[in-house]
């Protein structure tokens, strides 16, 4: 929903309207006023890494300002993490909101039964908002992410330790893109985030399981050979390019021992610490870049027209030039996976 701005209105002057929002009805206004204002950012051609940034900083305010409104009355003793592409700062128009929940060592049973049930009120309050939850099921609301933060720490060193049990390989990379957004508890915002990075730095024999997730092949872009027979030119973006990028630069940041939560970041520590060959990282990092701003522009024009913003795209709708670029950067992507899965498979590799 568009709203009116006053004159000189900002991204800064949203988030704190969300902030101070005192009810759900100036919650909703103050995401949808922020909502007009990325998209007219995007109109005056902002970069895309820059909206992405500020987007980002409006999810994970939301969240907080849910969390406060819904436990206004009740004394909880927990930590709010926000994990995914709202957290390295990646986010785009249509982004759902991956979560974790971090208990007191104290709190019983009861209690963290009470807690989920909070979470998904929470969660409730954020889709009213038009702010979903995960649609893999990372939410707060759910046992498996909801522990008491001992079980975070003993659970991240499990992980770890044997990352093809209890999905360990993705519970590690969820809780290494995490970051706090609310608290009633002493703890770092990024505590769930150092825990994995000093779990894999004794144990690095984890970090080829992570290669090899980051390079496994679950989309690919239609050659123009299967486009012509079998009219088959659809592809989902974030499967067939975007996640290979992102877990490589987290497997790759992970590696060098980087605190680093972006992925432009992330690929900027890996290859100044030798990690990334200096090309394949600036490869990397133009193709991560390019590919958001086309997804800005696509998702930006859904939520004008009132569709939903998705990541899948056909390929004939678009102007040859598009093809092209996106053609291109699949092959750049995939002959670095290549690279990358090879080293993944080979003995010796950490």
């Amino acid at each position: 929903m568009a709203v009116e701005l006053p004159p000189g209105a900002d991204i800064a002057a949203a988030i704190g309207a969300i902030d101070r929002a005192d009810g759900e009805p100036a919650l909703r206004a103050g995401l949808d006023r922020a909502r007009t204002l990325i998209v007219a950012e995007s109109r005056a051609s902002t970069p895309a890494i820059g909206n992405a940034a500020n987007w980002s900083a409006v999810l994970r305010h939301g969240v907080a300002a849910a969390v406060r409104l819904t436990t206004a009355d009740r004394a909880m003793a927990w930590t709010w993490f926000v994990s995914g592409s709202a957290a390295r700062g990646e986010a785009v128009p249509g982004s759902d909101v991956e979560t974790l929940l971090a208990l007191g060592d104290d709190v019983d049973a009861d209690a963290k039964t009470a807690a989920q049930e909070l979470a998904a009120d929470v969660h409730g309050l954020l889709d009213r908002c038009d702010i979903g939850g995960d649609a893999n099921g990372v939410l707060a609301s759910r046992s498996r992410f909801c522990r008491r933060l001992g079980s975070w720490s003993e659970s991240i060193v499990r992980w770890v330790d044997a990352p093809r049990e209890d999905r360990g390989v993705v519970m590690t990379g969820i809780v290494a893109d995490s970051g706090a957004v609310y608290s009633s508890m002493q703890i770092s915002e990024s505590a769930l985030r150092t825990t994995s990075l000093a779990a894999v730095a004794t144990t690095p024999g984890t970090l080829r399981w992570m290669l090899q997730d980051a390079t496994a092949v679950r989309s690919t872009f239609p050659s123009r050979l299967r486009t012509f027979a079998l009219g088959a030119d659809t592809v989902d973006l974030k499967l067939a390019a975007i996640d290979p990028i992102v877990k490589t630069a987290r497997w790759a940041a992970l590696s060098a021992g980087s605190s680093a939560l972006s992925t432009p970041g992330r690929l900027a520590d890996a290859a100044e610490r030798n990690i990334l060959d200096p090309v394949d990282a600036s490869t990397l990092d133009d193709c991560f870049q390019q590919l958001l701003r086309f997804r800005w522009q696509c998702r930006c024009a859904a939520w004008l027209s009132g569709q939903r913003p998705t990541d899948t795209v056909t390929l004939a709708d678009l102007a040859p030039h598009q093809r092209a670029q996106l053609r291109s950067i699949a092959r750049e992507v995939a002959g670095i996976r290549r690279k990358f899965s090879y080293l993944a498979n080979t003995p010796g590799i950490q």
